[in-house]
């Protein structure tokens, strides 16, 4: 971890412990107490769909291009949003980590990054209308608000950055793939993946039929996590209706994209949810607690993704092992 991302996960963690003091670390604790531990069994297991979906959406648009079964793009999905959620890194260090599983199942990094990249592209389309819809959930019970402004500005932004692959055929990415260098310095195959990335994304981008489907499961599962945001409330004793549940979600969403070299979004996701749930008439420590409910969700789902990794890893090192001593 670089200096400057050092300097942006420890901002965060001042942010979080001055969230914490601000909205009362009673309160916050009593809203964890509502939910209770059968309650956060709940929303682990409610979260396990979207896990398996997400990588069948991986596997929708890159599963020509790879090669690859359902199965490898699954655990490379997992592991990826473990890393970056879990592990004090980056979402690019969870694409590096994506990519790696998929390399270490068989897949060829140029491949694997590939169809990562339009996975992202799809993704981050498919963010838009789910924008758009809290926006508009917004506007019907407040116009005039900071956060309205700033989810339209989010939203303007997100329609230019979005068009951008477009127009220039994916060559955006090579910033991306330049990161993602950095990050696997010890995986000289990751670290050359910018060499021949470029006629596998024109494939995947070919497929269009595969596209769709992708595009159609991200934008279900962008609000499927509304509902999880509307379940955790309601588990808390937090009354409310999916409009405002569909306004959080979305607000924070839109932020952590805009965050994404941010480390483990720390600081950025708590201070999104206490934001958002203050302008939808949630106290601040309701708000607080259900960003901790989202994290400790995430990090028990994560570790053992983690260990699966670190078993691929364990295996790898045998095979090479072994075949330079034969």
């Amino acid at each position: 971890m670089n200096k400057w991302r050092l300097g942006a996960f420890l901002l965060g963690l001042t942010v979080l412990a001055v969230l914490t003091v601000y909205s009362g670390a009673g309160g916050v604790l009593k809203a964890l107490e509502t939910l209770s531990l059968v309650g956060f069994v709940i929303v682990v297991l409610m979260h396990l769909p979207t896990v398996l979906l997400l990588g069948a959406a991986w596997w929708f648009v890159g599963a020509e291009a790879t090669g690859a079964r359902p199965r490898e793009f699954l655990v490379a999905r997992i592991v990826r949003d473990a890393a970056a959620e879990v592990l004090p890194f980056s979402q690019v260090g969870g694409f590096v980590f994506g990519i790696r599983t998929l390399v270490l199942r068989g897949v060829g990094a140029a491949r694997a990054a590939a169809s990562m990249f339009v996975d992202l592209i799809v993704e981050f389309w498919a963010k838009i209308p789910y924008i758009v819809a809290g926006l508009w959930a917004l506007l019907s019970f407040r116009r005039d608000t900071p956060l309205s402004r700033i989810m339209l500005i989010a939203l303007l932004i997100a329609l230019v950055a979005g068009s951008v692959p477009i127009v220039l055929r994916g060559r955006p990415w090579a910033g991306i793939v330049r990161l993602i260098a950095r990050y696997a310095a010890r995986w000289p195959e990751l670290a050359a993946v910018s060499q021949s990335v470029d006629d596998t994304l024109g494939q995947i981008l070919s497929r269009r039929s595969r596209l769709v489907l992708g595009f159609a499961l991200h934008i279900l599962l962008w609000f499927f996590g509304a509902a999880e945001t509307w379940v955790i409330l309601t588990l808390m004793g937090t009354r409310t209706s999916g409009t405002t549940a569909l306004v959080i979600d979305s607000f924070v969403s839109a932020l952590r994209t805009f965050t994404f070299l941010v480390p483990a979004a720390a600081g950025v996701q708590e201070a999104s949810y206490v934001l958002s749930g203050a302008l939808c008439g949630i106290s601040p420590s309701t708000s607080l607690a259900l960003s901790l409910t989202r994290r400790a969700r995430d990090i028990v789902l994560g570790v053992p993704a983690l260990m699966t990794w670190q078993i691929l890893e364990a295996r790898a090192d045998r095979h090479r092992d072994g075949a330079a001593t034969s």
